[in-house]
C-alpha cells in the first residue's frame, strides 16, 4: 500500500525548499560581497547581507523542523508496525 500524502512527503518537500532558500540566501550574500564600495552601494550591500543571513537562519530552522517531522513520522510508523531500528 502506497501512502501519497504522508508526513514523509511533506517533510521531504520542506527540506528541498529549505535547501533552495539557503542557496538563495548564499547568493544574496555573495552578490553583496562583490558589489562596489560606493556609499549607496555599501548601504544596500549591508542590507543584502543582513537579508541573506536572516534567510539562511530561517532556512536552517525550517530544515530542522522538517527533519523532526521525518523523525516523528518514522517513530510513529515504527511503533505502529512494532519495529524499532
Amino acid at each position: 500500500m502506497q501512502i501519497t500524502n504522508s508526513p514523509f512527503n511533506y517533510a521531504q518537500t520542506g527540506l528541498k525548499n529549505s535547501q533552495t532558500g539557503l542557496n538563495e540566501a548564499s547568493q544574496k550574500v555573495a552578490e553583496a560581497a562583490t558589489q562596489t564600495a560606493d556609499s549607496n552601494q555599501s548601504n544596500r550591500s549591508g542590507s543584502q547581507v543582513q537579508d541573506g543571513v536572516i534567510q539562511a537562519k530561517e532556512s536552517e530552522l525550517n530544515a530542522k523542523a522538517n527533519a523532526r517531522v521525518i523523525n516523528s513520522a518514522d517513530q510513529a510508523i515504527g511503533s505502529l508496525i512494532d519495529i524499532r531500528v
